[in-house]
């Protein structure tokens, strides 16, 4: 029990402490996210392949930032 490491108390509500919980590990800032080329992205990450040049403009027409 000598060297046993501080255990963290994890009720201790620090205010210096600013928690984002709505983003993941490698998800793009807000202002990035959602975006038209982010959508394509996406679109081709689940795919595994570059997509069709119809399906890039409807993934850049369905975006919910994008400009139409």
């Amino acid at each position: 029990m000598a060297n046993q490491p501080p255990t963290p108390d994890l009720n201790d509500d620090d205010d210096d402490v600013i928690r984002e919980s709505s983003r993941g590990g490698n998800e793009p800032p807000p202002e990035k996210n959602d975006t038209p080329e982010q959508n394509v992205g996406y679109d081709e990450a689940v795919k595994g392949r570059r997509l069709t040049p119809e399906e890039r403009r409807k993934a850049e027409r369905e975006s919910p930032l994008s400009e139409e």
